[in-house]
Protein backbone atom coordinates (compact mmCIF):
# COMPACT_ATOMS: atom_id res chain seq x y z
CA UNK A 1 0.00 0.00 0.00
CA UNK A 2 2.63 2.65 1.11
CA UNK A 3 5.02 0.92 -1.66
CA UNK A 4 1.96 1.59 -4.34
CA UNK A 5 1.63 4.99 -2.48
CA UNK A 6 5.16 6.16 -2.77
CA UNK A 7 5.54 4.94 -6.72
CA UNK A 8 2.21 6.86 -7.37
CA UNK A 9 4.32 10.23 -6.54
CA UNK A 10 7.49 9.46 -7.80
CA UNK A 11 6.13 9.26 -11.36
CA UNK A 12 4.08 12.04 -10.95
CA UNK A 13 7.46 13.76 -9.77
CA UNK A 14 9.25 12.54 -12.69
CA UNK A 15 6.41 13.47 -15.35
CA UNK A 16 6.20 16.58 -14.10
CA UNK A 17 10.23 16.82 -14.44
CA UNK A 18 9.64 15.21 -17.92
CA UNK A 19 7.43 18.32 -18.81
CA UNK A 20 9.42 21.39 -18.01
CA UNK A 21 12.34 19.22 -19.44
CA UNK A 22 10.57 19.40 -22.63
CA UNK A 23 8.84 22.90 -22.49
CA UNK A 24 12.51 24.37 -21.77
CA UNK A 25 13.71 22.38 -25.20
CA UNK A 26 11.14 23.94 -26.76
CA UNK A 27 11.15 27.16 -25.57
CA UNK A 28 15.15 27.15 -26.72
CA UNK A 29 14.45 25.60 -30.37
CA UNK A 30 11.78 27.83 -30.95
CA UNK A 31 13.86 31.02 -29.18
CA UNK A 32 16.60 30.13 -32.57
CA UNK A 33 14.08 29.78 -34.91
CA UNK A 34 13.41 33.29 -34.49
CA UNK A 35 17.45 33.73 -34.45
CA UNK A 36 17.21 34.97 -31.09
CA UNK A 37 15.77 38.25 -31.89
CA UNK A 38 12.81 37.43 -33.15
CA UNK A 39 12.07 34.38 -31.39
CA UNK A 40 12.69 35.07 -27.99
CA UNK A 41 9.42 37.21 -27.05
CA UNK A 42 6.99 34.84 -28.86
CA UNK A 43 8.78 31.63 -27.42
CA UNK A 44 8.39 33.32 -23.40
CA UNK A 45 5.23 34.36 -24.13
CA UNK A 46 4.03 30.75 -25.58
CA UNK A 47 5.73 28.93 -22.58
CA UNK A 48 4.13 30.91 -20.24
CA UNK A 49 0.71 30.21 -21.53
CA UNK A 50 1.69 26.43 -21.48
CA UNK A 51 2.88 26.78 -18.41
CA UNK A 52 -0.97 28.78 -17.41
CA UNK A 53 -2.76 25.79 -18.91
CA UNK A 54 -0.91 23.23 -16.47
CA UNK A 55 -1.88 25.66 -13.77
CA UNK A 56 -5.55 25.15 -15.05
CA UNK A 57 -5.24 21.29 -14.42
CA UNK A 58 -4.79 20.69 -18.36
CA UNK A 59 -1.83 18.34 -18.99
CA UNK A 60 -2.98 16.08 -21.72
CA UNK A 61 -2.80 17.92 -24.87
CA UNK A 62 0.09 17.98 -26.99
CA UNK A 63 2.50 20.45 -25.87
CA UNK A 64 5.07 21.35 -28.85
CA UNK A 65 2.03 21.44 -31.42
CA UNK A 66 0.30 23.95 -28.98
CA UNK A 67 3.59 25.88 -27.96
CA UNK A 68 3.82 26.02 -32.15
CA UNK A 69 0.19 27.47 -32.80
CA UNK A 70 0.76 29.97 -29.95
CA UNK A 71 4.07 30.38 -31.43
CA UNK A 72 3.07 31.43 -34.66
CA UNK A 73 -0.62 33.39 -33.83
CA UNK A 74 1.15 35.54 -31.58
CA UNK A 75 4.55 36.13 -33.20
CA UNK A 76 3.84 39.87 -34.26
CA UNK A 77 2.13 40.86 -30.99
CA UNK A 78 4.88 39.57 -28.75
CA UNK A 79 7.72 40.76 -30.79
CA UNK A 80 6.13 44.55 -30.79
CA UNK A 81 4.95 44.17 -26.93
CA UNK A 82 8.08 42.40 -26.02
CA UNK A 83 10.24 45.36 -27.70
CA UNK A 84 8.78 48.04 -26.64
CA UNK A 85 8.83 46.96 -23.52
CA UNK A 86 12.51 46.32 -23.72
CA UNK A 87 13.69 49.57 -25.40
CA UNK A 88 11.54 51.68 -22.74
CA UNK A 89 13.15 50.12 -19.89
CA UNK A 90 16.92 50.47 -21.80
CA UNK A 91 15.71 54.50 -22.37
CA UNK A 92 15.06 54.86 -18.04
CA UNK A 93 18.70 53.50 -17.78
CA UNK A 94 19.87 55.65 -19.96
CA UNK A 95 18.01 58.96 -18.13
CA UNK A 96 18.88 56.87 -15.04
CA UNK A 97 22.90 57.50 -15.72
CA UNK A 98 22.11 60.63 -17.33
CA UNK A 99 20.54 62.24 -14.05
CA UNK A 100 22.59 60.58 -11.49
CA UNK A 101 25.72 62.44 -11.87
CA UNK A 102 24.12 66.17 -11.63
CA UNK A 103 24.16 68.30 -8.83
CA UNK A 104 21.42 70.87 -9.74
CA UNK A 105 17.91 70.78 -8.32
CA UNK A 106 16.70 69.62 -11.90
CA UNK A 107 18.47 67.14 -12.06
CA UNK A 108 17.46 65.64 -8.79
CA UNK A 109 13.79 65.79 -9.18
CA UNK A 110 14.26 64.19 -12.61
CA UNK A 111 16.81 61.68 -10.49
CA UNK A 112 13.78 61.11 -8.30
CA UNK A 113 10.96 61.04 -11.03
CA UNK A 114 13.30 58.56 -13.03
CA UNK A 115 13.64 56.14 -10.29
CA UNK A 116 9.66 56.23 -9.59
CA UNK A 117 9.32 55.73 -13.60
CA UNK A 118 11.47 52.77 -13.09
CA UNK A 119 10.16 50.95 -10.10
CA UNK A 120 6.44 51.12 -12.08
CA UNK A 121 8.54 49.94 -15.08
CA UNK A 122 9.58 46.90 -13.16
CA UNK A 123 6.06 46.33 -11.59
CA UNK A 124 4.55 46.24 -15.10
CA UNK A 125 7.09 44.25 -16.54
CA UNK A 126 6.88 41.12 -14.42
CA UNK A 127 3.08 41.25 -15.18
CA UNK A 128 3.20 41.95 -18.68
CA UNK A 129 3.29 38.49 -19.87
CA UNK A 130 0.85 36.48 -17.61
CA UNK A 131 -1.80 40.04 -18.34
CA UNK A 132 -1.00 38.92 -22.04
CA UNK A 133 -1.53 35.06 -21.74
CA UNK A 134 -4.20 35.12 -18.82
CA UNK A 135 -7.19 37.82 -19.93
CA UNK A 136 -8.82 38.39 -23.59
CA UNK A 137 -7.70 41.98 -24.05
CA UNK A 138 -6.46 44.13 -26.41
CA UNK A 139 -2.97 44.57 -26.51
CA UNK A 140 -2.66 48.05 -25.75
CA UNK A 141 -4.59 47.24 -22.48
CA UNK A 142 -2.19 44.85 -21.46
CA UNK A 143 0.78 47.32 -20.30
CA UNK A 144 -2.55 48.99 -18.15
CA UNK A 145 -4.09 45.94 -16.66
CA UNK A 146 -0.34 44.84 -15.48
CA UNK A 147 0.16 48.52 -13.86
CA UNK A 148 -2.75 48.17 -12.55
CA UNK A 149 -2.99 44.51 -11.06
CA UNK A 150 0.62 45.14 -10.11
CA UNK A 151 -0.09 48.09 -7.77
CA UNK A 152 -2.92 46.28 -6.62
CA UNK A 153 -1.33 43.53 -5.36
CA UNK A 154 2.54 44.45 -4.06
CA UNK A 155 2.79 41.06 -2.33
CA UNK A 156 2.80 39.13 -5.22
CA UNK A 157 4.88 41.84 -6.92
CA UNK A 158 7.80 41.64 -4.20
CA UNK A 159 6.96 37.91 -4.01
CA UNK A 160 7.95 37.43 -7.71
CA UNK A 161 10.98 39.76 -7.52
CA UNK A 162 12.01 37.44 -4.71
CA UNK A 163 11.86 34.18 -6.69
CA UNK A 164 13.93 35.95 -9.67
CA UNK A 165 16.21 37.03 -7.03
CA UNK A 166 16.51 32.99 -5.87
CA UNK A 167 16.58 31.48 -8.85
CA UNK A 168 19.29 33.77 -10.07
CA UNK A 169 21.74 32.43 -7.21
CA UNK A 170 20.35 29.44 -7.55
CA UNK A 171 21.84 29.41 -11.44
CA UNK A 172 24.95 31.17 -10.07
CA UNK A 173 25.85 27.80 -7.81
CA UNK A 174 24.41 25.87 -10.48
CA UNK A 175 24.64 26.79 -14.35
CA UNK A 176 24.65 23.37 -15.74
CA UNK A 177 20.84 23.19 -14.64
CA UNK A 178 20.50 26.17 -17.06
CA UNK A 179 19.46 24.23 -20.32
CA UNK A 180 17.25 21.90 -18.89
CA UNK A 181 15.04 23.30 -15.90
CA UNK A 182 15.68 26.78 -15.72
CA UNK A 183 13.57 29.15 -17.52
CA UNK A 184 10.83 26.78 -17.29
CA UNK A 185 10.41 26.26 -13.64
CA UNK A 186 10.64 29.92 -13.50
CA UNK A 187 7.50 30.83 -16.16
CA UNK A 188 5.87 28.03 -13.90
CA UNK A 189 6.18 29.98 -10.71
CA UNK A 190 5.68 33.08 -11.83
CA UNK A 191 2.40 32.71 -13.53
CA UNK A 192 1.34 30.94 -10.19
CA UNK A 193 1.99 33.94 -8.64
CA UNK A 194 0.18 35.99 -11.10
CA UNK A 195 -2.80 33.82 -11.32
CA UNK A 196 -2.76 33.67 -7.51
CA UNK A 197 -3.20 37.74 -8.28
CA UNK A 198 -6.11 37.48 -10.94
CA UNK A 199 -7.62 35.11 -8.98
CA UNK A 200 -7.97 37.68 -6.16
CA UNK A 201 -8.80 40.90 -8.10
CA UNK A 202 -11.50 38.64 -9.99
CA UNK A 203 -12.98 37.59 -6.54
CA UNK A 204 -12.64 41.61 -5.41
CA UNK A 205 -14.84 42.55 -9.15
CA UNK A 206 -17.20 39.65 -8.16
CA UNK A 207 -17.89 41.40 -4.89
CA UNK A 208 -18.37 44.61 -5.95
CA UNK A 209 -20.86 43.25 -8.47
CA UNK A 210 -22.29 41.39 -6.14
CA UNK A 211 -22.93 44.61 -3.72
CA UNK A 212 -24.57 46.62 -6.51
CA UNK A 213 -26.61 44.28 -7.58
CA UNK A 214 -28.34 44.31 -4.37
CA UNK A 215 -28.41 48.00 -4.47
CA UNK A 216 -30.34 48.21 -7.72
Amino acid sequence: MFHAGYMEKLNTIMEWIMRFFVLQLIWILFTLVGLVIGGIFPATFSMFAICRKWLNKQTEFPIFRTFWDMYRKGFLKTNLLGWVTTLTGCSLYYYFQLFKGGEGTIDLVLLIAVWIAGILYLMTALLMIPVYVHFDIKLINVVKYALIIAISNPFHILSMAALIAGFSMVMVLIPALIPFFSFSVLAFGIMWMAKSAFTRLEQKVAKLEKINNSLV
